[in-house]
Parts: structure tokens; C-alpha cells; sequence
């Protein structure tokens, strides 16, 4: 669990009233005006000069982006609250923050940060020892389940349930242990004793109202019991879990304080790059009255390694993410043949639809065919499967803004509930997911492209392929590439000019 920045307690203004509002809704899981609220309350903190607020909204702002699965923008927020921390003194919050980056890159699969930042943690002097008792379980816990050592996280987890009942801790925190020991239990094959822990937490969010552990119980329950081979349960649950996380964010109102957020960092970019540009030229100013020309050729002879030393590692970085693409391209190629194969030797040709393309596949139609759980037999999942590849691999088709889960079920002769099994059988990932992957990567594509698109903006690239939001387009871009549009841009001309 992230820890909430609630322990600072600012000069009253409107940016306090911005951030208390913000706690409300994060409280409540209404994360979307969470996101308004905090990127706001931050930017009112920086004009009125509270520090203090300013890092307290954007320890915030990273707990959002974890609880959201992007880790990795949550670790760059959480970095830099740290550092203003440790560079302030300020105990509580270098705490807060050490325990926060523990999490974030135990779910970011990297255990060795993790476990560098644990000790740094434990060295901190924090007066609640409680609270250090349950974060200390708990990290160790995370840190476990990131090296696989199933049956250690299964004992810090299990002494987690016990504190938390002994110390009587809100029931939310019961009811993470139960969704932690659910996954433990699914890992190492055991799905009715998984079962049972995710009815507990399922039982007890229902009374709490808390739809953000409960979509994750609801994916997990369809697991467990897909294990268990009640098919019947594991579709009841699946469906419950894809309605539930489609309705949990108010998407729009996500992408508008998005936006506003990457505007107030742009915005506080330049004020920094204004502040680096005043203060160099003072220091060449002064440094020419002495020795101009040995000032000259040394900065000249630096920059010179500098831009040497940039370019080589501009070209690796972009040859190495261009390798990425290309493997991601090809694991995923990989992964539909070997779906393919699995369905009994049916013949899926992406280059060719099917001549019954408009037919609608419907249960329990004719013949004698082993059926799916969803009730589609092989022949049919195969002509499903080849329609959506064909419409998937159109570019021009899946660059329109409005094109969705249901515009590939209506093209593709069927439903959104088949097409979105299909998918995931096949791609092993969700409809949004795969729709983003193939947009970004035609974005790379055009932006690598300067004969016919080396005058054209990011923002024509992004709507070019179906973004409406510069913050949704950037999210996308670096869950692909790992890099923002614009650095990815930077390294393309780098390498040009080399």
C-alpha cells in the first residue's frame, strides 16, 4: 500500500484548500479529480512559494500514478520528493517517500532498487513505531514476491493479517492481505485456497464500497476459479472485473488533469532552464574579465567531448529502443502463432478475410466442434481471430479517435464480448492495451519519417494516430518505448546530425 502524504500541516491558502480537497477524493477513489486537484494545488503551491505543499501534492500525484499501474512515472514523482526531503531535513517525509519507492520498483519487477531503498528506509528514525512495524513487514513482503520467493511472502504477508487484526487497523488493510495472500496462492498453483481469501476481500469491499480493490479481487476470483475449473464462475467474475475497471476512472476528466499537469511541469521547465540560462551568463560574464581566452577553449574543448560523448549514447539508446520494438513486435507474433496453433490446426491468414466476414458468430451455432468457455467453437474463433487481425493491421482504421472495442466488433461481424476474448486468448493482453501498442508504434514510425513528416508537429502525429490528449498520448508513448515523443525525437535528430 502507498503511503499517503497527510503528515505536513501548511500555512492555510488556496493551495491548501486544493490539496484537502484532493485527499477527499483520493480517500474516496475518485482518483480522476484527485489528479485536478493535486496538479492544481501544486501549481498554486509553487506561485505562493509553500514547499513544503508543493512536494506534498506531488508525493500524491505519484501515489495516483501507482495506484493506476505506472509505476515508472510514479518513481520519477516519489525520486524527487525524496531528494527535497533529505535535502530539508525533513525525517517524516524522507520516510514516506523511501517507503513509497520501495513498492514502486517491487512492482516495477526491479528488486535490487527496491531492497537498496528498504535499507535506507530501515535507517530513518520515525517515532510511530507501529507504522514502521507494518511497513517493515510489508516491504519485506513486496520484496519477496519481486525475487519469486513465493513462500516468503506468503509468511510476511500472514504475520501482516495478524498485525494489522491485532492493532485494529482500518479494514482496508485486512483486505489487501487477503487480495496479496490471493496472488501468493494463484502463483504456486493453489487456486482454492486462493478462492477463499479473495471471497473474504470481495465480501468485505462490497460493505466498503471500495471499487478500487474490488476489480482487482473480481480479476483474480477469475482466475482462481478458471483453476479450479468452474468455467461457469471464472466468466461471471472476468465480465464483473472488465465492467467494473472500464467504469472505475472517469477517463476524460483523467486526461484533462493530465494535461493541465504537463503543462505546469513544461511550465516549470522553463522557469528552470530561465534560472540555469541568467546564472551562466553571469558566471561567463565574470569569468571573461579574467581569462577569456583559457575560459574559451576549455568550455570549447568540454562541450566538444560532451557532444561526442551525447551523440554515442543518443545512437545506442535509439538503436537499443528501436531493438525493443522490433522484439515486442515479433514476441507478439510469436505468441499469436502459438495461439493459433492451439486451436486444433486452424488456419488464421491476417492478409485474408474471411468470406464470411459479416457473419456474426453466435453460441451454441452448428456442427460438432469442441467449444470454448465462451461458447465459440475452433472454426469460429479462427475466422473471429483472422477479421481482427485484418482490421487491426489497417492503420488508417485504427488511427480514428473514436475507434473502439465496439467499432472492432461491429467491423469484424460480432460482438465486443467475443472480440474481447479473442483478444485476450490470442495477444494475451487487453483490447486498449493492443489498440495503443500498434498506434504508438506507427507514431514511431512517422516521427522517424522526415521526408514526409519532418515539418509536423508531435501534437498532428498524436492526433494522426488517434490520441485526443497530449498527457493519454505521452502515458502510451513511454509505456512502449520507455521514453517521452519528444526525447525520442531529440535522439532521432542526434543521430541524424552524427
Amino acid at each position: 500500500m502507498v503511503v499517503p502524504v497527510e503528515a505536513i500541516t501548511p500555512s492555510p491558502g488556496s493551495a491548501l484548500t486544493l490539496k484537502t480537497k484532493g485527499d477527499a477524493c483520493y480517500k474516496a477513489g475518485r482518483y480522476d479529480e484527485a489528479m485536478a486537484y493535486y496538479s492544481e494545488g501544486q501549481d498554486k503551491a509553487r506561485s505562493e512559494g509553500d514547499d513544503d505543499l508543493y512536494y506534498a501534492c506531488m508525493g500524491n500525484i505519484a501515489n495516483i500514478y501507482s495506484v493506476t499501474g505506472d509505476y515508472q512515472r510514479a518513481l520519477h514523482y516519489y525520486l524527487q520528493c525524496y531528494r527535497a526531503a533529505v535535502k530539508d531535513g525533513n525525517v517524516e517525509l524522507q520516510w514516506v517517500n523511501a517507503s513509497n519507492i520501495v513498492g514502486a520498483y517491487c512492482m516495477a519487477g526491479d528488486a535490487k532498487q527496491a531492497r537498496a531503498y528498504f535499507h535506507l528506509q530501515m535507517q530513518i528514525p520515525v517515532k510511530d513505531l507501529t507504522r514502521k512495524r507494518y511497513y517493515f513487514l510489508n516491504n519485506q513482503a513486496y520484496i519477496a514476491m519481486a525475487d519469486k520467493r513465493f513462500s516468503l511472502a506468503d509468511y510476511y504477508h500472514r504475520a501482516l493479517l495478524k498485525y494489522v487484526r491485532d492493532k485494529r487497523f482500518p479494514a482496508m488493510y485486512e483486505v489487501a492481505e487477503y487480495i496479496e495472500l490471493g496472488k501468493i496462492k494463484l502463483m504456486t498453483g493453489k487456486p482454492r485456497e486462493a478462492a477463499a481469501y479473495l471471497s473474504q476481500a470481495r465480501d468485505s469491499m462490497m460493505k466498503q464500497d471500495n471499487k478500487d480493490q474490488l476489480v482487482t479481487a473480481y480479476e483474480l476470483l477469475s482466475k482462481a476459479y478458471g483453476g479450479l475449473g468452474m468455467n461457469d464462475s471464472a466468466e461471471f467474475y472476468r465480465n464483473r472485473y472488465l465492467a467494473l475497471s472500464d467504469s472505475i476512472f472517469n477517463k476524460a476528466q483523467f486526461n484533462v488533469a493530465g494535461n493541465k499537469l504537463f503543462s505546469f511541469e513544461n511550465r516549470e521547465n522553463r522557469r528552470q532552464i530561465d534560472s540555469l540560462t541568467i546564472r551562466n551568463v553571469v558566471l561567463l560574464v565574470t569569468a571573461a574579465v579574467f581569462l577569456v581566452m583559457i575560459i574559451a577553449l576549455t568550455l570549447f574543448y568540454i562541450a566538444l567531448r560532451r557532444k561526442n560523448k551525447s551523440l554515442v549514447q543518443a545512437q545506442r539508446m535509439l538503436i537499443a529502443k528501436n531493438e525493443e520494438l522490433m522484439q515486442s513486435e515479433r514476441q507478439s507474433k510469436r505468441f499469436l502463432e502459438q495461439y493459433v496453433e492451439s486451436i486444433d490446426g486452424a488456419q488464421v491468414s491476417p492478409s485474408v478475410i474471411s468470406s464470411t466476414a459479416k457473419e456474426e458468430v453466435a453460441v451454441g451455432g452448428t456442427g460438432q466442434a469442441e467449444r470454448s468457455d465462451i461458447g465459440l467453437d475452433k472454426q469460429q474463433q479462427s475466422r473471429l481471430l483472422n477479421r481482427i487481425t485484418t482490421i487491426l493491421d489497417d492503420v488508417e482504421v485504427i488511427s480514428q479517435p473514436d475507434f473502439s472495442l465496439a467499432s472492432l466488433a461491429d467491423r469484424a461481424g460480432s460482438n465486443t464480448k467475443y472480440v474481447s476474448w479473442v483478444i485476450n486468448e490470442a495477444y494475451g493482453k487487453n483490447f486498449k492495451t493492443l489498440l495503443n501498442e500498434r498506434r504508438i508504434r506507427e507514431a514511431c514510425r512517422r516521427l522517424s519519417d522526415s521526408e514526409h513528416y519532418g515539418n509536423v508537429t508531435i501534437q498532428a502525429i498524436y492526433e494522426g494516430v488517434g490520441f485526443n490528449y497530449a498527457a493519454s498520448f505521452i502515458q502510451a508513448f513511454k509505456r512502449v518505448t520507455g521514453m517521452t515523443p519528444s526525447v525520442y525525437q531529440k535522439l532521432l535528430k542526434v543521430k541524424k546530425q552524427d
